[in-house]
């Protein structure tokens, strides 16, 4: 399912933190643990699990601010109101029990430093649409948010990798084998190979480096890299839902991994034709 927040800013012009992934990512847990402690235990320490990797199966976009300003590591918000998108990789039997945990919610996001107060004005919730197409789909997606591929190393913490580096796509394919597995318990040694998946690096859209901290000013803090960029994929239907409703890569419930599915060119030709049509 995916959820269009509006949300009303309750102070004009306030300021936030350029990294308010973390903030927003508690924030959400927050709502969810408020509502049911179960379910906000079982994603927070446990999550679906694929072996020994868990999974949350939760991912959302960064803010949608029409009009801001940033100085230095703050970012001004100019709007008076904002919008954000939260996916969550679940059964149609809960949609609409967490569609309602959201409503008419307020929260403070931000740190000691700048905080802002939010209220959910609005919630539109709808299903995923994914392309009409024969199998396997071929889309392009663009980042909403970072997105964040590692590497294990045998010593150490795990290596960031940039697109261009050749682990960066099938280490992103078996990231979204393991959250299919991790949801639906199935054995996917048996549906689909890593070789019958395929991942493209759009390159005539240049890939952006983005550095973000989370925790920031706490004994915790981290930084991660993450990138801004499209990509194709070529997959079965079930596992390029699994991608855009859970987020591509890792960390997807701190803020990072939401996508977009870009109209083909045969799409946005089609688009085109109608609105010179409707223009005449």
């Amino acid at each position: 399912m995916q959820l269009r927040l509006t949300l009303e800013c309750r102070e004009p012009n306030p300021w936030v933190p350029l990294n308010y992934q973390y903030e927003l990512s508690a924030w959400i847990y927050r709502v969810l643990r408020e509502a049911d402690a179960g379910y906000a235990r079982f994603l927070h320490d446990e999550g679906y699990a694929a072996g020994p990797k868990m999974f949350k199966l939760f991912c959302f976009s960064n803010l949608d601010i029409p009009k801001f300003s940033i100085e230095g590591d703050r970012l001004r918000i100019l709007s008076e109101e904002i919008g954000l998108f939260i996916r969550f990789c679940t059964f149609n039997a809960v949609e609409g029990f967490i569609e309602g945990l959201f409503y008419r919610q307020e929260f403070w996001l931000g740190d000691r430093r700048a905080r802002a107060h939010f209220r959910v004005k609005d919630i539109c919730a709808t299903p995923l649409q994914l392309p009409d197409a024969p199998e396997p789909l071929r889309v392009r997606i663009r980042m909403r948010s970072p997105l964040l591929v590692a590497r294990k190393r045998s010593e150490g913490p795990d290596e960031y990798l940039a697109p261009d580096d050749p682990d960066f796509g099938g280490l992103m394919l078996q990231n979204l084998l393991d959250k299919y597995q991790a949801f639906t318990k199935a054995d996917i040694s048996k549906l689909w190979p890593l070789t019958s998946l395929r991942f493209r690096l759009c390159t005539d859209r240049q890939p952006r480096s983005k550095l973000v901290t989370l925790k920031q000013g706490t004994p915790q803090q981290t930084r991660v890299r993450g990138w801004m960029m499209d990509f194709e994929i070529t997959a079965p239907r079930e596992l390029i839902a699994v991608g855009m409703l859970a987020g591509w890569g890792r960390a997807n419930s701190q803020g990072f991994g939401y996508g977009d599915i870009l109209p083909s060119d045969r799409s946005r030709a089609k688009l085109q034709n109608q609105s010179e049509t409707t223009d005449h």
